[in-house]
């Protein structure tokens, strides 16, 4: 329903331009537009008047003549649709720019046209003997089909070089893949180089033997994920502890999609100055509340529990740094990974499992058919009850025992085994860290995978919110969420930051997670069952009572933010391509409103900022952009496929004009 601003509204406005009390005339009048302003009632206007940085007055183009002076700037949008700017509630903002390196930009691809792609590469980028060859954006779920020559992810990207330690960074953020001699050289927990190997996983890194993926012999195969990539010494996510050409050019892509306040989901402390150097200059064109964290690209060094005081001293300080000296950037947050992914690599021997935290044990799938080929399918299903099993440990003691079990009975023993994931510290830690940053007036924002990963990530903000109740705690991902678990973030009001750009049937991506938590027949991977029902609850939590908001995570698949494409797909759930069929979780989809919300208000409150922005109302902020299309419009008429092309005509932030393509 399309709301028109109340009487009461309007009068109030008219009311502050009584001559007695009259306020100074606007800077700019915006007139003749569609201005959806996002406040409670979902009103709509058609003018709106900026004096400084505050939005004066909303209403109609009689009320807007009040507060037109000499010197007003008329800008007539042409019925043109008007939104709050737009708020990414989960964004890592240094890793929004392109940088000048070999990039596999999230392609999927073989392992034999990876190893070419990357030799080219290697050849435009030479480097000096023995100096790491880092690759970002792999994508891990799509494409790496094994064959004769390059059978793992360690043979392809040793065919690439034996002379440099290479690392494959996943656009997730948590994969990774190595070759040989980026592999020999993990170090132990006494801080030795040592290596991974299927001697050194079975003792000094048993703690983390889930996190190395292994082929039939036991050895490492090449792909890492979470920790077990910080034991290799490789340089840091960014590759740069100088960000100074970086931060100009990350805001101009947040003003070139309207974006004018963001969470940035991860930030250590020595960033911030950059950021500062940026406002400092008249750069910064969004707002940008810090969640922060220590190491985020070494999760092995993060601080120990006893170190928890230290780090909450660290954090104060710069939060009141932040206070003093900027006007835009606030420390009001920490970051915290409570677990993994949810994603497996099928086409592993054996199929290495997911790491996410869950409720109920993975299954071990059996794959079969040309890997990436149309014949590719899920054959069956190890049973940890087979009596098979029971001559499984005895089997994993060397290889020819791992071979004679796999001639036997036709699968690894590996597969014998249960797995539930891992958290990425134990829970005592996670609730003393959380608790003490609580108690020290941040907002707690997490990391929260799997369903067992968002309980006690559930635990941790209720803590939270005892101990601060007057900031809004909040989990980020959310991928599957049981339903006595989306009640309880209702009932808490939590905030739920969702990346809609995943909510989507992907064949590919799909294969590599549902065959772990339903028993599929061949390649049937949507038939209804638990993951299928609570994958990204959106709907579920909205109606609940829990805050749901949109965060791109970007660089995490793609750098570019692309708030409209989230947009979309949040009412679609649908793949972009119409060639690939089906919803994922149809229940679960959004109305536009709810999905606008979740760009706008709702992500204010994740925030802590909702007084201040994520509406058009007088006395708020005058953050707001101007589409060229009417994405209201095209919901209202069945069109939503065409919202990701939605682009942005201008961003106005502060009260001035930052990007305009008029």
């Amino acid at each position: 329903m399309r709301h028109i601003l109340r009487p009461t509204a309007l009068c109030l406005a008219l009311a502050m331009t009584d001559p007695v009390t009259a306020a100074p005339a606007a800077d700019t009048l915006y007139l003749n537009a569609r201005i959806y302003t996002a406040d409670a009632a979902r009103t709509e206007a058609s003018a709106v008047a900026i004096h400084g940085n505050t939005i004066a007055y909303v209403g109609d183009e009689k009320g807007a003549a009040q507060w037109r002076g000499p010197g007003t700037r008329v800008v007539d949008l042409d019925g043109k649709l008007v939104l709050p700017g737009l708020i990414d509630a989960h964004v890592h903002a240094l890793g929004v720019v392109q940088p000048d390196v070999c990039d596999l930009k999230s392609q999927g691809m073989s392992l034999a046209v990876m190893v070419d792609f990357l030799r080219a590469c290697l050849a435009e980028h030479p480097l000096p003997a023995g100096e790491w060859m880092m690759v970002p954006q792999w994508n891990f779920s799509m494409g790496n089909e094994p064959d004769a020559r390059y059978p793992t992810l360690r043979a392809a990207l040793d065919a690439v070089s034996t002379e440099h330690p290479i690392m494959l960074r996943g656009n997730d953020g948590h994969h990774g893949a190595a070759n040989s001699l980026a592999l020999s050289r993990a170090r132990g927990p006494d801080g030795k180089v040592i290596g991974y190997s299927r001697q050194t996983l079975a003792k000094e890194f048993s703690d983390i033997r889930a996190l190395v993926a292994v082929d039939a012999a036991g050895e490492p195969s090449g792909g890492i994920t979470e920790g077990a990539k910080g034991r290799l010494g490789a340089p840091g996510f960014f590759g740069t502890d100088d960000f100074t050409e970086v931060v100009p050019k990350a805001a101009q892509v947040f003003r070139e999609q309207g974006i004018t306040s963001i969470l940035d989901a991860a930030v250590d402390p020595s960033q911030l100055v950059f950021w500062r150097g940026l406002e400092d200059k008249g750069g910064m064109t969004f707002r940008m509340r810090a969640a922060l964290i220590r190491r985020f690209d070494d999760p092995s060094a993060r601080p120990t529990q006893a170190q928890i005081p230290e780090v909450v001293k660290e954090f104060v300080s710069a939060r009141e740094r932040m206070e003093r000296e900027s006007k835009l950037i606030r420390a009001s947050h920490v970051k915290m990974f409570v677990d993994g992914v949810l994603e497996g690599n099928p086409y592993a021997d054996p199929p290495t499992l997911p790491n996410g935290a869950v409720l109920k044990p993975y299954l071990q799938p059996r794959f079969a058919g040309t890997p990436g080929g149309e014949d590719f399918h899920v054959s069956g299903y190890v049973d940890p009850a087979d009596p098979a099993c029971a001559q499984a440990p005895a089997a994993r003691m060397d290889h020819p025992a791992t071979e004679r079990f796999r001639d036997a009975h036709g699968f690894d023993p590996a597969q014998c085994l249960q797995s539930s994931g891992v958290l990425e510290q134990t829970e005592e830690y996670l609730h003393a860290y959380e608790s003490a940053m609580a108690r020290a007036g941040f907002a707690v924002h997490t990391h929260a995978i799997g369903d067992r990963s968002v309980r006690v990530a559930i635990g941790m903000l209720e803590e939270a919110k005892r101990l601060n109740p007057d900031a809004q705690h909040s989990m980020a991902h959310a991928q599957l969420i049981s339903p006595e678990d989306q009640a309880r973030i209702g009932k808490a009001g939590l905030g739920v930051v969702f990346t809609h750009a995943w909510t989507v049937v992907n064949p590919p991506y799909d294969f590599s997670v549902i065959p772990f938590f339903e028993r599929i027949d061949g390649k049937d991977l949507y038939r209804d069952g638990y993951y299928m029902r609570n994958v990204y609850p959106t709907a579920a939590i909205a109606r609940l009572g829990g805050i749901v908001a949109s965060g791109s995570d970007a660089p995490v698949e793609e750098r570019n933010p692309r708030p409209f494409h989230n947009l979309e797909q949040a009412l679609t759930r649908a793949n972009p391509d119409p060639a690939i069929p089906g919803v994922l979780n149809a229940a679960e989809r959004l109305d536009i409103h709810q999905a606008i919300a979740s760009y706008t208000i709702n992500a204010a409150r994740v925030l802590g900022m909702e007084k201040e922005i994520g509406s058009i109302e007088p006395g708020k902020k005058a953050d707001l952009i101007v589409v060229d299309q009417d994405v209201l419009a095209l919901a209202a008429h069945g069109e939503e496929r065409k919202i990701g092309d939605t682009r942005v005509l201008r961003t106005i932030f502060d009260g001035r004009e930052v990007f305009s393509r008029e």
